[in-house]
């Protein structure tokens, strides 16, 4: 005969092993994770800590530049996705800048905006053009005719000779297609041998949607992985905040909590394009 208490006793004891044991693998697993986390953040806080007492001219475009183009598609790009770049070239007495930026965001008013932005970052008013083509609409579904923005791009090169050009890469940070439409009008002159021999050409890295929210947590990943980068001091980032107060219409509450989270307006780190690379992506991209 069956012997039931023993049987509940035993399933009891066994069960009760089980959670035991699961709890206390739960426990040390915890404990690993918080020392993982508490490892990296003072790993972030080191490097900000060091980076910004040192000059980091070397990790900066080569040359430096002469003469940087910073191609965008819309009125607050400039400072939204490329706040660092334009804070240290702004007052770097080696390198100029000029903005070409394709729309004007659909709205007369955004474009006075953009010159008061402009203002802000140290940007100089002649600097600064404006494309208006009803070619080119502000609109995330549309991506623009390629040789339109690469004979406006190519234009901007060869009128004020132009050493860098630094625009979005293939992903246009958010899959914007408008951002995108310019990574593939640089990609056409460089494959097609357009572009003087003076003028390299850059791409803005686009990272994944929790690399893009981290702000400081990002800072170790951002320069182990990227070949030139632009960090700004959260004492310097408050320039790029007041930058972008200046594009008042769309200065909404997710993008005040965008400049408070991203690290787009942190770090900005760049890649060179070159032939090969960019007939290997768009190969890819066409297939």
């Amino acid at each position: 005969m069956l012997d039931f208490d023993f049987i509940r006793e035993y399933f009891s004891l066994q069960i009760n092993e089980a959670i035991c044991w699961w709890w206390y693998y739960i426990k040390e697993i915890s404990w690993q994770l918080l020392i993982a986390i508490v490892a990296y953040l003072c790993l972030c806080i080191c490097l900000y800590s060091i980076l910004k007492k040192v000059s980091h001219n070397a990790w900066q475009l080569p040359g430096p530049p002469a003469r940087v183009l910073l191609v965008t598609a819309h009125p607050d790009d400039e400072v939204m996705f490329f706040g660092p770049l334009v804070y240290w070239v702004t007052r770097s007495k080696a390198s100029e800048i000029y903005l070409l930026c394709l729309t004007t965001g659909g709205h007369k008013k955004r474009k006075e905006e953009l010159w008061n932005c402009t203002k802000i970052l140290g940007i100089p008013e002649a600097n600064v053009t404006i494309i208006m083509s009803t070619e080119l609409p502000d609109d995330q579904n549309v991506q623009w005719p390629t040789e339109v923005v690469a004979e406006c791009i190519l234009q901007h090169i060869e009128t004020y000779k132009i050493n860098a050009v630094v625009t979005f890469d293939k992903h246009g940070i958010s899959r914007h297609k408008n951002h995108i439409s310019l990574y593939f009008a640089i990609a056409a002159l460089c494959i097609e041998k357009k572009v003087p021999s003076y003028c390299k050409l850059y791409v803005l890295e686009s990272v994944n949607i929790i690399r893009k929210y981290v702000q400081l947590l990002d800072l170790p990943i951002s320069l182990l992985t990227a070949s030139y980068w632009y960090l700004v001091t959260y004492d310097q980032r408050k320039t790029i905040r007041n930058a972008m107060t200046a594009h008042k219409s769309q200065y909404v509450w997710f993008r005040k909590l965008y400049m408070i989270f991203s690290r787009y307006t942190f770090v900005n780190t760049f890649q060179e394009v070159s032939a090969l690379d960019l007939e290997l992506d768009l190969q890819f991209y066409d297939e």
